[in-house]
C-alpha cells in the first residue's frame, strides 16, 4: 500500500500564505500543515486550523523573526537586533559550540507550549530550514518532545536521488545529499527515543521546480509505505520575504488545486492520510 501525506509548511507566516494552505486543504489534497509560532498570522491561522479541522504540527522556528522567550534568557540564539540569527550564522555558531543548549531548550519549550495553548497537541514537528536535524538541536529537542508526548517528526531524507523525470541542478542535488547525510544520523537519534518519521520523504528537489508535470512524476514514483511530500503554497502577495514573493508559491497553489492530481491519486490507488492518522494508529 502507498500512502501520501502532503504537508504544507509555514502556516501562519502571513495571511496570504495561510490562505493558500487553507485553500489546498479545503480542496482535499493538503492533508497536514505545520504552524509557525512567532509570525504575523500565527494566532489567527492556528485558531482557524482548529475550526476547519486541519491537523497541524509545529514548524519550529529558530532562524527568523523574534523569539517567544524573554530575550535575556536565550542570548546566544539572538543577533544584536533581538531577532534570531539567520540560518547561515546559526549554523556557524552551532558548529562552534557557541549556542547554549539551555537556550535552545528554553525557546523550543516556549514554542511548543504556545502551540498547546493556541491549538492543542501538535500531531508532529518539523522545523524552518530543517534545523531539527542538527545534532545540537536534536539533543535539546528530544527531551522536550518526550516530556509532551510528541512521537512524530519529519525526517527530510529524500532517497533515491535521480532520475526523477525532471531536471534538478547539480548544486541543489549536492545540498540535498548533505541534508540526507545529516538526516540519516538524526533519524537514528530520534528513533532511539521512540520518535518516528514517515517511511519516505519528498520535496527537497521539487523546491524551485514545482509544476503539475513534476508533481505527477513524484506521484508516479512513490514507494510502498507512507511518504511525506513537503509543499509551500501561497496566495498572491505584494509585500513579504523573497520566498513569499517567489512566483513558485502561486505555482504550487495552482499545482495542488488541479483536479487531475486527485484523479491521478485515485487511479494509482494512492491513499491520502495525515500525521494525525499516524498518531492515532500508533496510540
Amino acid at each position: 500500500m502507498r500512502r501520501l501525506i502532503i504537508n504544507a509548511d509555514d502556516l501562519g507566516a502571513n495571511p496570504q500564505r495561510s490562505h493558500g494552505i487553507f485553500q489546498c486543504f479545503e480542496f482535499g489534497v493538503v492533508t497536514s500543515a505545520t504552524l509557525l509560532a512567532n509570525t504575523s498570522d500565527s494566532d489567527r491561522a492556528g485558531k482557524q486550523a482548529r475550526e476547519k479541522g486541519l491537523t497541524i504540527g509545529l514548524h519550529l522556528n529558530l532562524t527568523e523573526e523574534y523569539p517567544l522567550s524573554r530575550k535575556d534568557s536565550i542570548e546566544s540564539l539572538l543577533a544584536g537586533n533581538g531577532m534570531f540569527h539567520d540560518r547561515e550564522r546559526l549554523a556557524i555558531l552551532l558548529e562552534e559550540g557557541v549556542i547554549a543548549p539551555e537556550h535552545l531548550e528554553r525557546e523550543i519549550r516556549a514554542q511548543i507550549e504556545w502551540f498547546f495553548d493556541t491549538v492543542g497537541s501538535p500531531t508532529h514537528l518539523d522545523s524552518h530550514h530543517h534545523l531539527h536535524t542538527h545534532p545540537a538541536v536534536a539533543s535539546a529537542l528530544i527531551p522536550v518532545m518526550e516530556r509532551y508526548g510528541l512521537r512524530w517528526i519529519r525526517m527530510p531524507l529524500e532517497e533515491p536521488l535521480p532520475p526523477f523525470g525532471y531536471i534538478v541542478p547539480d548544486d541543489q542535488l549536492e545540498r540535498t545529499r548533505k541534508i540526507n547525510e545529516v538526516s540519516r544520523s538524526a533519524r537514528d537519534m530520534y528513533r532511539a527515543y521512540g520518535i518516528d518519521s514517515t517511511d519516505h520523504f519528498r520535496g527537497l528537489t521539487l523546491a524551485g521546480h514545482a509544476s503539475l508535470k513534476n508533481l505527477r512524476h513524484i506521484i508516479g514514483r512513490l514507494l510502498p509505505g507512507t511518504t511525506e511530500l513537503m509543499v509551500h503554497p501561497g496566495s498572491a502577495i505584494t509585500i513579504g520575504t523573497s520566498f513569499d514573493l517567489d512566483p513558485q508559491r502561486q505555482t504550487e497553489l495552482r499545482m495542488l488545486l488541479d483536479e487531475s492530481i486527485r484523479e491521478e491519486l485515485v487511479e494509482r490507488e494512492i491513499q491520502l492520510c495525515s500525521y494525525g492518522d499516524l498518531s492515532e494508529e500508533s496510540s
